[in-house]
């Protein structure tokens, strides 16, 4: 038993040994062969210089991978000013912004109105319904066709039982008179040219612990009171005239002031850290939102209502249905500082792309031509020695180069020395190079006058010319 035991401990132990003495303590390196063509070689080049051009120019200049990122957090405020005019049945009515700007405030956004239509002094009553609310039961001829206690569809009130034959409607009860729908053909308010608006936007970039506002320190007073923005002239002004946001947006206002619309007020931040916070300033631009060519609910409109009372206690209202512009900030944009980390990553990354020119030059080569094939690589050399086998090397083999072995060494028939052919040259037998080892190899040396290869010499051959030694 013990004997058995001694015999799998040595039938175990062995292959162990064996595999750590390799796996641990050998290291293997490919094979190298230098292949002068200028096909291969140009090709080689140009993939690099694409790489390096793509890996400065787009990775490093244009998206600026050796810097980290931050998104920006805003907030938006707006004043505006100006006077318009309002003709109301041969009445002039001239409205501030605290009348055509509704609601005062809004979160990332503004209105101005256009256009509008005005139904004054309503108070709770009886009336006919208004003939424009055009949804089935308003229509009637007879009491039979206003069933009472029932609401309008889309209407202003509750049906009372009864037709109004003078308007072909049902009566309602609910404020009185009812609001005369339909939609002006021209704008009512007049005078948007004197309207500005002045615009403050506060961002953070919170991870680099920044904060900028557009209305910049160097701005005076008498500057904000004189500029006008101009994506040109004066690009960094935060004070905008409204014909000129429409203008900018490729739109008209005599055609949007009818229906309004919506327009998108983009501001962007895009700072280079690196180069200092003076030069983080905001961007401009506008465009329209809504459709213009909507056929149905087109454009941008709602309705607003003034409450009071009159003198005996009785509640009143105006209601006011407006059209106009709705303003939407959309406020983005990013700032960037110099990593280390992310520069080593980015650099690591991109030279490891430099890899791709040798992987598409191997593509190439493997459906080169067959006859530049043979041309490169070199046909097997085989050690012949008296009494010894050759046996492939556990060393790595040297890297040959193609114009060194431009022919082939074969013995000669007394087996002790070689001898030189040009000969044609085997396309698979760079794969089967057989090297002895280290201890065992000879240098081999050509003289030009014999002919002939002699070992321990210094030499080798090419054509027949001294130029570099050949270790077999």
């Amino acid at each position: 038993m013990q004997s058995l035991a001694r015999k799998l401990s040595k039938g175990i132990g062995r292959p162990l040994a064996r595999f750590t003495n390799s796996f641990f303590f050998q290291y293997e390196t490919p094979r190298l062969l230098t292949m002068r063509t200028r096909h291969i070689g140009i090709m080689y080049r140009f993939i690099q210089l694409l790489l390096l051009v793509y890996v400065i120019a787009y990775v490093f200049i244009v998206m600026k991978s050796y810097q980290t990122f931050d998104y920006v957090n805003s907030s938006v405020v707006t004043k505006v000013k100006g006077v318009l005019s309002y003709n109301n049945s041969g009445v002039r009515y001239i409205w501030d912004s605290t009348d055509f700007v509704v609601p005062a405030q809004e979160s990332g956004a503004f209105f101005i109105a256009t256009n509008v239509l005005m139904t004054r002094n309503q108070s709770h009553g009886i009336c006919p319904e208004d003939i424009n609310v055009g949804s089935a039961g308003i229509e009637c001829t007879n009491d039979g066709q206003c069933p009472a206690n029932q609401p309008t569809l889309y209407g202003n009130g509750i049906r009372t039982g009864r037709c109004v034959k003078q308007s072909g409607t049902c009566e309602i009860a609910g404020w009185c008179p009812t609001e005369i729908d339909s939609t002006p053909r021209t704008a009512t308010l007049t005078g948007h040219e004197s309207i500005t608006i002045l615009v403050k936007n506060h961002i953070v970039f919170p991870n680099f612990g920044v904060k900028r506002r557009n209305i910049l320190k160097h701005f005076s007073q008498e500057y904000l009171q004189s500029c006008r923005f101009h994506p040109e002239k004066d690009p960094i002004c935060p004070i905008f005239n409204l014909l000129d946001i429409v203008r900018f947006a490729n739109e008209s206002m005599e055609t949007l002031a009818i229906r309004g619309g919506i327009i998108g007020f983009h501001i962007d931040w895009h700072c280079n850290l690196d180069h200092g916070l003076e030069a983080c300033v905001p961007s401009y631009s506008f465009r329209r939102l809504d459709n213009s060519n909507d056929k149905i609910a087109k454009g941008w409109n709602f309705r607003h209502a003034y409450y009071f009372n009159d003198g005996s206690g009785v509640n009143h209202r105006d209601v006011i249905k407006y059209w106009g512009i709705r303003f939407v900030f959309l406020v983005g944009g990013q700032a960037g500082k110099f990593s280390l980390v992310d520069f080593a990553l980015h650099l690591g990354s991109s030279l490891g792309l430099l890899g791709l020119a040798s992987a598409m030059c191997e593509i190439v080569l493997s459906y080169y031509a067959s006859k530049e094939v043979q041309r490169l690589k070199m046909e097997r050399v085989d050690e012949i020695k008296q009494g010894k086998d050759c046996r492939p090397s556990k060393l790595s083999s040297p890297s040959y180069s193609a114009d060194l072995l431009s022919g082939h060494l074969v013995s000669l028939q007394n087996g002790t020395g070689y001898r030189y052919r040009k000969d044609s040259i085997s396309t698979d037998s760079v794969h089967n190079t057989v090297v002895t080892p280290i201890s065992q190899r000879h240098l081999l040396t050509a003289h030009a006058s014999s002919k002939s290869l002699h070992s321990n010499s210094l030499h080798a051959v090419r054509n027949e010319t001294i130029i570099l030694p050949v270790w077999l």
